[in-house]
């Protein structure tokens, strides 16, 4: 019986992915020439996926964390199967609207597990897929079998190991003995810039071994590479397999950073020889066929297996649990409205809204079982942890309070892994620390994971620590991300409105709380979140004045409006909880909140310019433009100058 050739595959594969970067006139060789071997030997014998059913829940994960070594990928799974890569997808790879764009982009339908690009951030979502995947199988498991027992395989570079998000997520792999998680390293010694170090690599195996982990070296064959991977699969703890590569095999610049990232087309010829494969586009088809009749002959009842252990497997519990793990699988919308099971007279009206934010979060919790989360250290601070509800360790995988410990961006990565195992997660640090999650949240709007960020102590008003931990220019710089929305509610009910929203609408979010108590609103409302902002004080006799502000300005607005009254002033007070939901309201709207001919006064201690878009040249916006300072809250708003005596002149000197 005729077998596959292996190294006949692993040239076509180099070849296909060589022809896509020549073509498209950019790319990275570099790793599709040397790590050819390892990705060829994964599909080839290890990975579990179904042929059909792409969203499989079981299905193993790979993530191409090298997201520059996206051609290698493209080609590997047009090997698999060419109706879903053709060959005319590989010949558009890195043109507008292909299904093969430069760096892998997140669609199942394509068997593209996560967004990758900036490095590191692959292998940290892979440790969110290996975390979630022990979540469920702890939830979703018993004596006889599980439902959930995937791996998660990640192919890394050098530089993925460089970037300082990858310590921090291997350091939580190793607490969590995530034994799922398998990690291949194309361990080249080159970067885009220079050769590496001679001792690098050895720096790479010392570390990672003493982190706890299962340290595997291996030659760059099928042969070594199977071996390893079969090791890995039986290893208690996480396994990091260090593949001896050469960066740009067969090229003239082979073991070079010449080759990283540039294809000179005489170089292209002579390896296309080199590889026996001259012609573009071509490719032996009669190795090809075994190749895939192979892969489906491994594969073929996988699914089919797992289904019949899900049948024997819901017989046994009760049918709550059997619409939970179907929801879970499914990845169905959450329909729950907090204002119909939340007794508003149980909340804690008189504390901060971080306590009442608590309270909340756990009603969600009872009502929504696969949500779960966890903060960077800091969950006495801003209370989100979910009471009875066990805190995630290597005894209790099922446990809903992760601790991240004080790593915000692995943090925020690993939770994108989680999101794309369908769970809703959460993840909780201060304001001022959403910079260390920038790119992680740049990831979830990219992607549209509903990964909810919830960042307290959100102004200058939590005093003494001073400008390292007082958030200025923060709101702006998540209200400029794409696809992400910003929620900071004044008061309860518009926290409630909040999460309705949050849940409803699945989508990647931030919502941002103060660290101390605001007042209830007379007029606030769960449902004007919708439209983004809203009135919620009204004049008597002659509009002179709008005051609009978000969060706990809102209740500094109200005061504000008090004083002026005082001064014969009348003020319309307008919350904004969400300023982007309201800029993308109908003109009608905005003007019916915002009438035209009527000064504006923008209250927010931030310094985000997204403001302007709704300010003239004689409105007014009073911000913090400058760091803050160590000091009691009152001290500091005089200081600044948004004290209500110093607010009333301004909007007297103004009118």
């Amino acid at each position: 019986m005729a077998k596959v050739n292996d190294k006949l595959m692993i040239n076509d594969i180099r070849s296909l992915a060589l022809d896509m970067i020549n073509e498209a006139g950019s790319g990275h060789p570099g790793i599709a020439l040397g790590a050819a071997p390892i990705i060829y030997t994964l599909f080839s014998k290890h990975l579990v996926f179904d042929l059909n059913k792409k969203d499989w829940c079981n299905r193993d994960r790979f993530v191409l964390s090298a997201g520059h070594g996206s051609a290698l990928l493209y080609a590997m799974l047009f090997c698999i199967n060419e109706t879903e890569y053709t060959l005319n997808d590989l010949k558009n790879f890195r043109n507008i609207y292909s299904h093969t764009p430069g760096h892998p982009e997140y669609n199942l339908d394509y068997r593209i597990e996560t967004t990758t690009g900036p490095l590191g951030q692959g292998f940290a979502n892979a440790v969110g897929m290996a975390m979630a995947g022990k979540y469920l199988d702890d939830n979703f498991s018993n004596k006889k079998l599980s439902l959930f027992d995937y791996n998660v395989y990640t192919l890394v570079s050098d530089g993925d190991l460089m970037e300082g998000i990858s310590y921090e997520a291997a350091s939580i792999a190793s607490k969590y003995k995530l034994d799922n998680l398998i990690v291949l390293y194309d361990s080249n010694n080159v970067t885009l810039d220079s050769n590496l170090e001679e001792d690098y690599r050895d720096k790479i195996y010392d570390m990672y071994h003493d982190l706890n982990w299962n340290v595997i070296e291996a030659k760059n064959t099928v042969k070594d590479i199977d071996k390893a991977i079969s090791i890995a699969k039986k290893s208690k703890e996480p396994s990091l397999i260090i593949v001896d590569t050469i960066i740009g095999e067969y090229s003239k610049y082979e073991g070079t950073n010449k080759i990283h990232g540039k294809l000179e087309q005489d170089d292209y010829i002579e390896i296309k020889e080199e590889l026996e494969n001259p012609e573009k586009w071509e490719y032996d088809k009669k190795n090809m066929q075994l190749f895939r009749k192979e892969i489906k002959e491994r594969l073929d009842g996988s699914y089919n297996y797992w289904y019949r252990d899900y049948e024997e497997y819901i017989k046994e519990i009760d049918e709550n649990k059997i619409n939970i793990l179907n929801s879970i699988i499914n990845n169905d919308n959450i329909t729950l409205k907090l204002d119909k099971v939340i007794d508003t007279s149980k909340l804690f009206t008189d504390r901060d809204l971080r306590d009442i934010n608590y309270q909340v979060m756990n009603v969600i919790a009872a009502f929504t079982p696969n949500f779960l989360g966890g903060t960077a250290d800091v969950s006495s601070s801003t209370k989100t942890y979910l009471k009875g509800k066990d805190d995630y360790s290597i005894d209790n995988y099922s446990g809903k309070n992760i601790a991240f410990d004080i790593r915000e961006h692995a943090m925020g990565a690993i939770l994108n892994g989680m999101a794309l195992c369908n769970l809703r997660v959460f993840g909780s640090t201060f304001l001022v620390f959403a910079d260390y999650l920038k790119p992680a949240i740049r990831m979830s709007a990219i992607m549209n994971l509903p990964v909810t960020y919830i960042f307290t102590h959100d102004s200058i008003l939590v005093g003494q620590d001073g400008k390292t931990h007082q958030p200025i220019e923060q709101l702006s710089m998540l209200r400029t991300i794409p696809n992400f929305s910003v929620y900071r509610p004044a008061d309860y009910k518009e926290l409630i409105g909040c999460w309705n929203e949050i849940l409803a609408n699945a989508k990647p979010c931030a919502l941002v709380l103060p660290r101390g108590h605001v007042e209830t609103q007379e007029f606030t409302n769960p449902l004007g979140i919708e439209y983004g902002a809203y009135i919620i004080s009204e004049v008597k006799k002659s509009l002179d004045v709008i005051l609009v502000a978000s969060g706990s300005e809102v209740e500094l607005a109200m005061n504000l409006k008090d004083e002026l009254l005082k001064n014969y002033i009348e003020a319309r007070v307008v919350t904004v909880p969400n300023l982007n939901n309201f800029l993308n309201q109908n003109k009608e709207y905005k003007n019916e909140v915002l009438p035209k001919g009527y000064k504006k006064v923008v209250i927010e201690f931030s310094n985000d310019p997204t403001w302007y878009k709704l300010l003239n040249e004689d409105d007014e916006f009073i911000s913090i433009n400058k760091f803050g300072l160590s000091g009691m809250p009152d001290d500091l708003m005089k200081e600044y100058e948004v004290d209500i005596p110093s607010l009333v002149m301004k909007i007297k000197n103004k009118i």
